[in-house]
This record gives structure tokens, C-alpha cells and sequence, in this order.
């Protein structure tokens, strides 16, 4: 009991964590922040390399500013999406990107620079990270196409815009292309904002449309405003069109910025390992390959899921998750049951004992495996990882309690087994969807035992169970509060009421015959005529 308290209070008091929490967060931090720095010194050369500085003055101070930037927006995405860079391969892909998005913003600056497909790259990084993180590469990478813009002065080249700040007498850093700023962050805040939700292939190209009409209206904007602005340019065809020509091309960037996303939207999917609406909804289909084996040769598996999926769709949905997330991922976290599907009592037929027959360390063992080989080939099949990560993390390293019990008792007390050698690898749930499906996973099962199903039984067993999950400390990275908790249980109570819900009692056949021959009140037994029922 102490130890279940003293777990409490930690999930209360998260400021009060351990000497080991504390040193575990202080190394990740120490590593972000050395891999933050290198790269802030690579991308530093890198853009000293394309921008070209007149003279080594020069060189050192914009060296100076893009590596302050990079290291601060470093850090910022390290306070906003602490978890976001703890794969290698997430950072290295986020690097590549980086590296990628600048060589193709300079060379479109060289053809057209309201051609930039800066919405194309706020989209990219939006389906593939997080809205925060986009909104801050767009930021920067918005500065440094400003920074080496062509169109300032008549300049042609990023050459022409150095000699003409060096004769002008001007920091580089002010003679920046300002509208061409305004024009492509715009577009690219536009594009983020709605490409949200991908529930159709074609969503980029509707969202680079509204992004591209919105970079023509501000590039309009700006030509309004230019100084010296004559009315009379709306009268003359030639001069309108010289009007029209940027808010043309502003438009046409947005646009080809969806049409390329939406043409390797698969592609990117994969290389990127980012999650779709769109993606979801093709693995959601009952059709599909993964699913159709699952129903087959796991039948009782596979009514167990769907009930799951349903008290963990709700369940998101309640506290404002995503419902298609923790529904997927609820159809696929028992797929590893496939290869040994009479191992576990939802599908057992007749033989009921297949488990007596075998020490209590061996059936924990095959009970365990369905995590790795669920894993194995959802690799296989090439499910998003997110899916994949759901696979282990809805058991977590709880205790495998049936068997583990059962060793106990079959065991002396001095010998006896720790719960340790019982647990699953992990690890725990580590956002908010997985956290419910292990408290969904959990709740199903339990709900089957009741002998009595009520609103009022389940309310109890709900708590008691999330409760449970929470003093052994397996929500402690899931990101879900108190709150969100209370709001999970009242959506478990609902649906599982919902889900056990009472029928009325249809009367048998014989009953019927029975009740058939029997008279009604003021009717004749039969035999006598209907008065002589009614005088009887």
C-alpha cells in the first residue's frame, strides 16, 4: 500500500519526480540539445554557402543569426514536442527535409519567387510532425527566402541583391523582400490550417487552392499599397495585366504545392511514416487482408476487438482525441493472437483446459508472444508506426495476472514467483490513444464476467480498474489527466450499458400452445357457446 501511494503522489505531484526520472530527462535533454547545435553549425554553413556574403564581416554575422535561430527553434521544439525527435530516424528525416526544402525553395527563387512552394513544404511537415513544428519552419525558412529574394532593386540574381545592399550602403539584413514574406506565410499558415484532416487523396490539392487564393489576395494587397498607386491601371488591359501578373503567380505556387503533395501523398506517407485520415480509413475496411485472416482463425479475437474499438473511439472522442486513431489501432493490437488463436479463452472451442495442461512460466510465455509476433507482422504488412507502437503498448508491463496467480499458488511461499518475471516488456502507453486502449482492452474483458450487468456494477468495475492501472503506474507517460480519466470512465459506463443492454423475454413455443388452450377471462372453455361462458 505504501508503494501504491507513494505512486499516487507522484501522478498528483508531478513536480515531486525521482532521482532517476530526473536524470533520464537531463540526458535526453543533453542529447537534443548536442544534436540541435550540430546541426544549427551544418545549416549555418550551408545557407553562409548559398546566400554568399561580400565579405567575411558579412559571412560572421549571418553565420551568427541563422545559427541563434536554428538553435532557438531547436529548443522551441523541444518545449513544444518533447517527445517528437526521440527516434534517430524521425530527426534525420526532419534534417533531410530541411536540407531538401531550402535546395528547392533557392532553385525555384531563381525561375519565379511567387512560384516558391512553401505551402507545399508547411504541408509536408504538418502531416508528417505536428501543426507547431510547421509553423515554425515556416517562420524560418519564410526569413531566409526573404533574405536571398531576387526582386529587390530590379536584381536578377541573389548576387545582383548583395551589390545592390553593398552599394546602397545597407545591412543585408534590411534589405529583405518583405512581401514576399507576408505572401508565402500566409499561404503556408493557410495550408497547415486545413490539412489537418486527409480523409481523401485529393484534400492537398483543394487546401494548395485555398492557399494559393489566399497568396493572391495578399499579393494584391501589396500591389495596392505600392506608393504612387493609379487607379486608372484597372482601365488599361496591358497595365492590368502587369497588375494581375504576381497574384498570378502567388495563386499558381499554391496550387502546384497541393497538386505535387497530393500526387505523392503514398509516397511520402511511407518515406515518412506519418498517419493519414486517408490511411486509416483503407486499414479500417473489413476487407482488408490483415483483418479478413484475424476473423478467420481468431474469430472470438476478432468480437473482442470490435467491442474494443468501440469503447475506445467513444472514449477518445470524449476527451477530444482522435476517434479514427484509437479505432484502428484497436482493430490491429490483437493480430499476434493469429499464429496461436486456441491459446487464449475467446477462442477456445471444447477444450477448455488446453492450459492445465502446461506450467503456468509456459503459458505466460505463449500469452506474451502475441505482442512480438503482432508487431512482426504488422512490420510485415507495413502499418503505420503509430499502429505498431499500439501493439505493445496496450498491455504495457502489466501482470499477466491469471497465470501469475496461479504460479503463486502452485508454489511455496519462500519460492514463490515475483511479479516481474510475469509482466509484459512494454512499454507503457505513451499518448493519449494508446493509454485508452489499454484501459479499453482491460474494461472489455472484465465486463464479460459480470453476472448481473448495470449501469451500477460497471461503474464500480470501471473505476476500479482504471484505478488499478493507475497506482502500478502504467498511465504515467500517456499524457492523460485526472480529468480526462473521469471523462473516459463515464464514457465506459455509457457505452458498456449501451453495449449489454436488456431485451424483453420472448415467450417459447410450448408456452405459447399452453397459453393458447388455456381460457381468457369472460371467454367459454371450449365446448360451450359463448353466452354460456359469460352466465358461467
Amino acid at each position: 500500500m505504501p508503494k501504491a501511494r507513494k505512486r499516487l503522489d507522484q501522478y498528483l505531484n508531478p513536480r515531486k519526480k525521482n532521482p532517476e526520472t530526473v536524470l533520464l530527462e537531463r540526458g535526453r535533454f543533453a542529447n537534443r540539445v548536442f544534436r540541435f547545435t550540430t546541426v544549427a553549425v551544418l545549416v549555418t554553413l550551408f545557407l553562409a554557402v548559398l546566400v554568399k556574403p561580400p565579405d567575411v564581416p558579412s559571412t560572421v554575422g549571418l553565420a551568427m543569426l541563422f545559427f541563434v535561430m536554428t538553435l532557438l527553434g531547436g529548443l522551441c521544439l523541444h518545449r513544444l514536442q518533447p517527445g517528437v525527435f526521440d527516434r534517430p530516424a524521425s530527426f534525420n528525416k526532419f534534417i533531410f527535409l530541411v536540407v531538401v526544402a531550402i535546395l528547392l525553395c533557392h532553385f525555384v527563387l531563381g525561375l519565379k519567387a511567387l512560384l516558391v512552394p512553401l505551402a507545399m513544404i508547411a504541408m509536408l511537415v504538418a502531416l508528417a510532425y505536428t501543426q507547431d513544428m510547421a509553423f515554425l519552419f515556416v517562420l524560418g525558412l519564410a526569413f531566409f527566402l526573404g533574405l536571398i529574394s531576387p526582386r529587390l532593386d530590379g536584381a536578377n540574381s541573389v548576387q545582383g541583391l548583395i551589390e545592390a545592399a553593398r552599394t546602397s550602403n545597407l545591412p543585408l539584413f534590411v534589405r529583405i523582400d518583405l512581401p514576399l514574406i507576408l505572401v508565402t506565410t500566409a499561404g503556408s499558415v493557410t495550408a497547415i490550417l486545413g490539412v489537418r484532416h486527409v480523409r481523401e487523396q485529393s484534400k492537398p490539392v483543394i487546401v494548395g487552392f485555398y492557399a494559393g487564393v489566399v497568396q493572391a489576395i495578399v499579393a494584391l494587397a501589396i500591389e495596392l499599397m505600392q506608393p504612387g498607386f493609379d487607379a486608372t491601371v484597372f482601365r488599361d488591359p496591358s497595365e492590368l495585366r502587369n497588375l494581375l501578373r504576381d497574384p498570378g503567380w502567388a495563386f499558381a505556387g499554391g496550387l502546384i504545392s497541393g497538386g505535387v503533395v497530393t500526387c505523392l501523398l503514398p509516397a511520402l506517407e511511407r518515406f515518412f511514416d506519418f498517419v493519414t485520415e486517408r490511411r486509416l480509413l483503407e486499414l479500417a475496411d473489413p476487407s482488408n487482408e490483415l483483418l479478413r485472416v484475424l476473423r478467420e482463425r481468431a474469430p472470438g479475437t476478432f468480437q473482442h476487438t470490435l467491442n474494443v474499438s468501440q469503447l475506445a473511439a467513444n472514449a477518445a472522442e470524449a476527451i477530444g482525441g482522435d476517434r479514427l486513431l484509437a479505432e484502428v489501432g484497436t482493430l490491429y493490437h490483437d493480430i499476434g493472437k493469429i499464429f496461436k488463436p486456441e491459446y487464449f479463452v475467446e477462442n477456445m472451442g471444447d477444450d477448455k483446459a488446453i492450459h492445465d495442461r502446461l506450467r503456468p512460466s509456459m503459458s505466460k510465455m505463449i500469452i506474451v508472444s502475441h505482442v512480438k509476433d503482432g508487431i512482426i507482422m504488422a512490420r510485415e504488412e507495413r502499418l503505420p508506426q503509430k499502429i505498431i507502437d499500439m501493439i505493445p503498448m496496450h498491455h504495457g508491463t502489466t501482470v499477466v495476472e491469471y497465470f501469475y496467480q496461479k504460479a503463486r499458488r502452485a508454489t511455496e511461499t519462500e519460492s514463490a514467483p515475483s511479479d516481474t518475471e510475469y509482466r509484459y516488456p512494454g512499454p507503457r502507453p505513451r499518448f493519449r490513444e494508446a493509454g485508452i486502449l489499454m484501459l479499453s482492452d482491460m474494461v472489455e474483458a472484465i465486463a464479460k464476467t459480470e453476472a448481473e450487468p448495470n449501469p451500477a456494477r460497471f461503474r464500480a468495475m470501471v473505476h476500479e480498474q482504471i484505478l488499478k492501472r493507475l497506482l502500478d503506474g502504467q498511465l504515467d507517460e500517456s499524457d492523460l489527466t485526472l480529468n480526462d480519466l473521469r471523462v473516459i470512465e463515464d464514457s465506459f459506463v455509457r457505452t458498456l450499458t449501451t453495449m449489454h443492454h436488456s431485451r424483453i423475454k420472448y415467450p417459447s413455443a410450448e408456452k405459447e400452445k399452453k397459453d393458447s388452450k388455456e381460457p381468457r377471462d369472460g371467454a367459454a372453455p371450449k365446448g360451450l357457446p359463448a353466452a354460456a361462458g359469460a352466465r358461467k
